[in-house]
Order: structure tokens, then sequence, then C-alpha cells
């Protein structure tokens, strides 16, 4: 095993087979093998310097009146639901911001179909005990049918009687006006087959117009009829008879008034589909079309033919029909039911 000499004076070191002490050959110092310190752990130079201690951060301090964030509303559709699940502002928060008044415009709207009774004005101007004795409904208690009569009233005016059309009624006319669509729509058809058979393939769309009309019916006309069922109205006053006809989208209407002279010749036309109800005819329109058969060569009217169609006027499928002509002869006819 070799061993190292080192010179003790130059620092010269060699390597040689045994330990015994030498001159070195350059200096002429004394080379001998060097004293070795067993290592029990690292020393200072294979230690690492630690990093100097940063002093740590004081956290933010949150001011004790800051009110939490509300979070935002994504929806701009939101309604009164969506706004109740926001936190609610903080006692000093709401001490900052005075209440917000709510302009009159910008207030609930009152329903029709409340059934609140503190209307003051209606209960001077309603008298249900001709109705009572009669048996019969006045519909006082249908507070969407009485903001709708109340305001054509006039002053002094004394409200006996209110109602509409009985649903029954409105659902037979609906159909009606389906089977008259459909009819049209296949009359259609059968001209547009027979033309595409017989001419050109082009004469054959001009049916097609008659068959689009007659679905248009179908469709329209059923809606048209309920809708003025639910918004129609008829009344009886001290005064007079009322009739009001909305018009075919609901959006407006015709109030019609019959004064006492005009309801002395009424007559009742009882209905089929439902028992008791039946229309009170006021007035009746009548129209007649003629139609002359003319001969081709001697020019002369051959045939005459006469069409007529009646239009009734009054209140029409109205439940309890017979009571409420009664009724009118009661309180505008003085009792007089000749």
């Amino acid at each position: 095993m070799a061993v190292t000499l080192k010179c003790v004076d130059c620092g010269n070191a060699i390597q040689t087979e045994d330990e015994s002490p030498r001159t070195c050959p350059l200096c002429e110092g004394t080379m001998r093998k060097p004293a070795y310190k067993a290592k029990n752990g690292p020393t200072s130079a294979d230690r690492a310097k630690p990093a100097p201690a940063t002093p740590p951060k004081p956290a933010p301090r949150k001011p004790v009146s800051a009110a939490p964030a509300t979070p935002a509303n994504d929806n701009p559709f939101a309604f009164g639901d969506d706004a109740s699940e926001a936190p609610k502002p903080t006692k000093a928060a709401a001490a900052r911001s005075p209440a917000k008044k709510v302009p009159p415009s910008e207030e609930a709207p009152l329903s029709l179909d409340d059934d609140d009774d503190d209307n003051s004005s209606a209960s001077n101007t309603r008298d249900g005990q001709a109705t009572e004795s009669l048996d019969i409904d006045a519909g006082f208690t249908n507070k969407k049918l009485m903001r709708q009569v109340e305001p054509e009233l006039s002053r002094g005016e004394v409200l006996h009687w209110a109602g509409r059309m009985c649903p029954e009624i409105a659902q037979k006319n609906a159909r009606k006006a389906l089977i008259t669509g459909l009819v049209f729509a296949g009359v259609g058809v059968l001209f547009s087959a027979v033309a595409f058979a017989v001419a050109p393939w082009f004469v054959g769309l001009f049916p097609l117009i008659f068959v689009a009309i007659g679905i248009g019916i179908a469709v329209v006309a059923p809606k048209i009829a309920i809708k003025q069922a639910e918004l129609g109205w008829y009344a009886v006053t001290n005064q007079r008879a009322l009739v009001y006809i909305p018009s075919a989208f609901g959006s407006g209407g015709e109030t019609t008034s019959y004064e006492p002279n005009e309801l002395r010749r009424m007559r009742v036309q009882t209905s089929k589909v439902v028992k008791g109800a039946g229309d009170l005819i006021f007035k009746t329109k009548i129209t007649e079309k003629r139609t002359d058969y003319v001969d081709r060569r001697t020019r002369q009217t051959v045939k005459t033919e006469t069409s007529r169609s009646e239009t009734h006027f009054g209140f029409l499928g109205i439940p309890d029909v017979r009571e409420v002509e009664t009724l009118i002869h009661n309180v505008l006819l003085d009792g007089n039911n000749d």
C-alpha cells in the first residue's frame, strides 16, 4: 500500500512504500506522513450558510364598516325571486343610504280577479235585490267583470245584473268556425285536384289559395270566438241595457246601449246546447240577396232566387235567459211582460 510523504517546509509530496521520513529532494527538508484528524461531522465549509431571515409582512386589515360585496346578477331579466336571494345590507349601510321611494307608475297593478270588497263606489252603484228575487247570480262577485262594467256607468246609474256568454256556447261557436274553415279548405283541395287532372299544372295552383284561406279560418276563427266570449259582457242597469263586444284580437271593443223603448219587442231564443241558456234578442238585422238567372239567347230573366240572412243583436248565449228577460221587464219596463 502506497504512503504519501509530504515536505514540512515546501509542501512537496511523493509516494513511497514505507512511512519512514526522508530528505526532500527540492529543499532538503524533512518529508513525513501527514497526520489526519478523523471527521466526526461536516465542517464549517461543508455547511450551507442559511439565508437571511425576512420579517413576515403583516396581513392587511379590513375596515370595520365595510359591507360584504354583493355578487353581480348575470340575469338581466331577474325578478323578485332572484333579488330576494341577495345578502341583506348591514345596519350601517342602511343608515347611510336612505330608502328609495317607488313612483306610483311602478307600483304593482291591481289584479282584475281581486276579491277585495272595499270598493265604496261599487256599493253605491249596485243593487242585487231584483236578481235575488229571481234566484240568479248578479255577477257582483266577479271582480274582473265588475272592473270592466263599472267604468261604463254614468253618475247615479245603478247596476242590477252583469254577465257573459256561457262557456259551452262559446265552445260550440268555436267548433262551428273550425268546421267552416276545414270545409272551405277541402273544397279548395277538390278543385285543385280536378284542375291538375284536366288542365295544365299551373291551373291547379289557383284553388290552393282557397285551401290556405280555409286553413287560416280553421286556426284563427276558433281562438277569436273564445277570446270574444271571455272579454265580452252584458249588463242591466236602472236606465238601459249594455252590450260590449270586444275586437277580434281583444285590444279594444264597442259598447252598445239599448234604451227601454228599444227593449219592448225583445224575444227569447232558447239554446239546444245548455239548458236554461239562450239568446235575448233586442233587434234583428235582415239581409236579402237577390240572384237573377238570364237566358243567354233571349237575354231575359228566367228565374230569380232570393237568399235571406239574419243577424241578431242583444244578450247572446247567456245563462238564465228567461230570468234576465223578466229582470229587464221589472227594472226597465215597469213590470210589463206583454
